[in-house]
């Protein structure tokens, strides 16, 4: 009898350490979501605004037509959009999974037998790695992603610094100089999934 009441006393200490982690997860992953959402909502509004300065500049100094602009534009902006999606897909995928995480943990502590308390604890230990190793993926994504529009968002501002007024070869060196950069980390994000 005695036995059964310490494993039973066990398991209610397994499932306040579980719901404690739990909470501070759900925590953890309001604050990335938060976050994130500010981020991209800062971020589109900067480019948008240094965009249309942009456009209005080499239009009256440079005499490119806002057609010309959209379209050299168009390819940076389309892999900045597909850059966001893949963030949102995968803070998407992330809350799936702690989703799927909690109901394997609540499913474990409230049908688990006595006996079981080993094997309860083993998924415990596998449930915290995933969720560090998830964690440390969708950061180290939003880091990379913060990092591509800052510098979107300083190479639009640089060109608007400039002591003349801007030429539209300095316009189409910085675009390309972006576009190769995208492409090199589109090159190496393929070589590290394969």
């Amino acid at each position: 009898m005695e036995m059964r009441m310490g494993m039973a006393e066990e398991m209610a200490r397994l499932a306040r350490e579980v719901i404690a982690s739990y909470e501070a997860r759900v925590s953890s992953v309001g604050q990335i979501i938060a976050a994130t959402h500010e981020m991209l909502e800062t971020f589109r509004s900067q480019r948008e605004t240094m965009q249309t300065q942009l456009r209005e500049t080499l239009a009256h100094a440079a005499s490119l037509r806002r057609r010309d602009f959209d379209a050299m534009m168009q390819a940076i902006l389309a892999r900045q959009a597909e850059r966001e999606g893949a963030v949102k897909e995968t803070i998407r995928g992330y809350l799936t999974e702690q989703k799927t995480l909690a109901t394997a943990l609540k499913d474990a502590l409230t049908g688990g037998e006595a006996e079981e308390i080993s094997a309860t604890r083993g998924l415990l230990e596998t449930i915290a790695a995933r969720w560090e190793a998830r964690e440390q993926e969708v950061k180290t994504l939003l880091a990379e992603f913060q990092g591509e529009q800052t510098v979107m968002v300083q190479v639009m501002g640089d060109l608007l610094a400039n002591s003349g007024p801007v030429k539209v070869k300095e316009f189409k060196a910085t675009l390309n100089a972006i576009h190769s950069q995208q492409w090199s980390r589109r090159a190496e994000e393929k070589r590290v999934a394969v």
